[in-house]
């Protein structure tokens, strides 16, 4: 019988709706038999560097944007060894990916047609929601690739 997915991507935030996704990556990756990759993607929103809008502050202190940068990328490994550890307990072996960018462009450019996504509908971030539409909706948009949301 042909693999109706190569591989299972599970993008994840920290959120309980992203660690719920990643539950059932893992279990739809094990009865595949596919690979599975998760993904956390370091995102630095413009606000970060020009503050908020109407602000007369404008911040140009590269050396809080790299803390910023640096603590995000921290939080991200401990997340993805989190997730490891969950597919380890279910005897699966994961690709961990830490990136940096927009999430969907990101989610987006991991993913191949044959791909299969699973993640979560709402992330962490509810202001970049309200401002910028929700980083499942643009995946599931705009990606190749079959996307499965959880809620």
């Amino acid at each position: 019988m042909e693999k109706e997915f190569e591989r299972v991507i599970t993008p994840v935030d920290g959120s309980e709706t992203s660690k719920r996704s990643a539950r059932k990556a893992i279990y739809l990756a094990k009865i595949m038999n596919v690979e599975l990759i998760a993904i956390y993607v370091v995102h630095v929103p413009i606000s970060a560097y020009v503050g908020p809008p109407y602000s007369p502050v404008i911040y140009t202190d590269d050396t809080e944007i790299k803390e910023i940068r640096k603590k995000m990328k921290r939080e991200g490994s401990i997340l993805l060894d989190e997730i490891e550890e969950m597919a380890s307990k279910s005897g699966l072996k994961i690709t961990k990916k830490l990136l940096e960018g927009r999430p969907d462009e990101e989610i987006i450019n991991i993913s191949k047609k044959e791909d299969l996504i699973v993640m979560g509908a709402k992330g962490i971030s509810a202001l970049d929601r309200i401002f910028l539409g929700s980083v499942s909706e643009k995946v599931l948009h705009n990606a190749t690739a079959s996307v499965l949301i959880v809620r």
